[in-house]
This record gives structure tokens, C-alpha cells and sequence, in this order.
């Protein structure tokens, strides 16, 4: 088939080709069944609405675009935020087309992703600490407990500790033992050390895995029902998996100071947006940070003989802050 000729899925099947030669190079099996998805579900919406097999790329524009995501929406009646990883998915393949010169106009150039991303869930210090004080009832309970304890002490994903080996553990310049690793998913590069929780879950479990793992991992099926029947004795409402974990590691971090850009790297992000959307500040490291700003600031008032101090800032007769309700 000529290039010029070229269909919108014959192009995004010769895109998952490829793609698929890079899996384990940079590349995760994770995207590139997502992107082959997104393939099945575009030549299932060019089927149904234009009773082809396939449409030449010049039929790509916003129309096309925009139907293809209420289609997702309304016929797959799809959550949004499968819409919105889809649609990101098309976009990349598409912006491919632009920059060969397949495609003289951009289709996405008015499309907005309706989606502003879902709450993550996360354990806060005060749960975490009750999470591990928690009863288990059973050696597998004990197991899953603690590998959730450890990913929230480190922010490895389920996978990554999965695979994690006693040659990822270190010690480096500092003195200090560490985890370096490449995470599964992304192939890059990500390093934390080990505190007091994580160094104790290491020797609790050392030697037990005669192929040097280093934790017996059950099955994330089985992590996830463990981890309910756990959460539910500890009188959570929110809904614990293991990736909680990893999301309660990072949203710890920022609320306890740590810069956005060393956990994005700590995490192995390759995008710093990632970071901002796995870690949340809550409203206590809010009102922690307000309170240094008023040490720092309320000064100005108070400093003897200071241009503020002497200016007359309230109002007679009105009501002060504290009767406000």
C-alpha cells in the first residue's frame, strides 16, 4: 500500500509493529496493549458509523476526532478515565502522521480531553501507623501486610517489588543502603534508600527466596483481597490496593518537605506531571506551610518602628476576626 493511501488503521497497525519490537527496550507490554485497544476500538467505531474497514488518513479531522470519543463514552460507555488514556494514545499516533506528512491539518487541534484525573488514594501517617499495628489472621495476611508496609516505605510498585533482587540492594557514597533498580514499566532509572521499616522487612525475609528475590510475592489478586479484609478491621471507608501504597509514599514525602523533582525521580517518572498527579498535598502540609509564611512575614507588623507597625490596619467598631463565624 502506498503511503500516501495509507488508512487510518493500516497506519496505526503498522505503528503497533513496531511498537511491538521495542517492548523490553524502553518500551512496556503494559502501553502497547493499551495502544493495541485503542486499534480494536477504532476499527469497531469506523465499522459501525462508516460501514468501512478502513478510512484514508485525510479523514482524520477534529469531526472524526470528536465522534470518536462519544462513541467511547456513549456505545463502550467507557469511564473517563479510560476515554482520556485512549484519546492520548490516538493523539500520539496521529501527531506520528503529522510529523511524515500524512496529515496537513491537526484533527486534535480543538478536541479537549474531558478528564482532570482521579483521586488517588492514600493512606495518611495516622492510618499508615494503624495499618501496621494491624491484627493478621494469617501467615499470607502477615506477608501482604508487610510488602504494602514496604512500598509504602519506598514507592515501589507492585511489579518492582516483584522482581526486586538482593543485587538492587546497595550501599553507596553516603553510607547508606539503597535500592537501585529499573522500574518494569518505563525502563528507567529509579533509586531510594532504605529506612528503618524497609531495612527491617529486608532481613525479616532475607534468604527466603532461594533465586535471589527477595520476598515471596503472591499474586496482586491476592495482595488486593488481603489488603481489604485488613482495611475493613481497621475501620477505613477508602478502598486499599497495593498501588495505595506507592501513592502513600509519595503524597508522605511532599508533605513532609521533600521537592517535587527528587520524588519524581525517586518514583523513576519520566514526566514530572506524573509526579504531581500520584502525590497530593493535603490540607495539614497546607496549613503547615501557611504557618512558616506567617513566622516569616508576620514580622513586618510586629518589628518595632517597621512601616507596618505603625500604620492603623483595623476598623473601630467592626467586628474582629475571631467573632466572624
Amino acid at each position: 500500500m502506498k503511503t500516501k493511501t495509507m488508512g487510518i488503521l493500516a497506519y496505526y497497525r503498522r505503528f503497533n509493529e513496531d511498537f511491538s519490537t521495542r517492548v523490553g527496550f524502553g518500551r512496556s507490554r503494559q502501553t502497547y496493549q493499551r495502544y493495541r485497544i485503542v486499534c480494536q476500538h477504532l476499527s469497531t467505531y469506523i465499522q459501525e458509523k462508516y460501514g468501512k474497514d478502513d478510512l484514508p488518513l485525510s479523514a482524520a479531522r477534529p469531526s472524526f476526532i470528536d465522534g470518536f470519543d462519544v462513541w467511547l463514552r456513549t456505545r463502550r460507555t467507557l469511564a473517563p478515565g479510560s476515554v482520556w488514556g485512549y484519546m492520548i494514545a490516538l493523539k500520539h499516533v496521529v501527531g506520528l502522521a503529522r510529523n511524515e506528512g500524512l496529515l496537513t491539518v491537526n484533527p486534535f487541534a480543538a478536541y479537549v480531553n474531558r478528564y482532570s484525573g482521579k483521586d488517588r488514594g492514600y493512606l495518611s501517617e495516622e492510618e499508615l501507623l494503624q495499618f501496621m499495628q494491624v491484627e493478621t489472621r494469617t501467615g499470607t495476611e502477615e506477608l501482604v501486610r508487610d510488602l504494602f508496609l514496604f512500598s509504602a516505605f519506598t514507592g515501589l510498585a507492585y511489579i518492582d517489588l516483584k522482581n526486586l533482587r538482593r543485587e538492587h540492594v546497595r550501599k553507596m557514597f553516603d553510607g547508606h543502603w539503597w535500592i537501585v533498580i529499573r522500574r518494569h514499566k518505563t525502563q528507567t532509572e529509579s533509586a531510594v534508600r532504605l529506612l528503618e521499616v524497609p531495612r527491617r522487612l529486608v532481613e525479616k525475609y532475607k534468604d527466603s527466596q532461594p533465586d535471589g528475590r527477595l520476598f515471596p510475592v503472591p499474586s496482586d489478586n491476592c495482595c488486593n483481597e488481603n489488603l481489604r479484609h485488613m482495611a475493613a478491621r481497621c475501620g477505613f471507608r477508602k478502598h486499599v490496593t497495593f498501588h495505595v501504597g506507592r501513592h502513600t509514599f509519595a503524597t508522605l514525602a511532599l508533605n513532609r518537605g521533600m521537592p517535587i523533582e527528587s520524588l519524581s525521580r525517586i518514583l523513576g517518572h519520566t514526566n514530572i506531571r506524573t509526579t504531581q498527579i500520584y502525590a497530593r498535598i493535603t490540607n495539614k502540609k497546607i496549613s503547615e506551610d501557611m504557618a512558616l509564611l506567617a513566622e516569616q512575614l508576620d514580622y513586618l507588623y510586629s518589628e518595632p518602628g517597621s512601616a507596618v507597625s505603625q500604620g492603623d490596619f483595623s476598623r473601630k467598631g467592626s467586628e474582629t476576626v475571631s467573632s466572624i463565624s
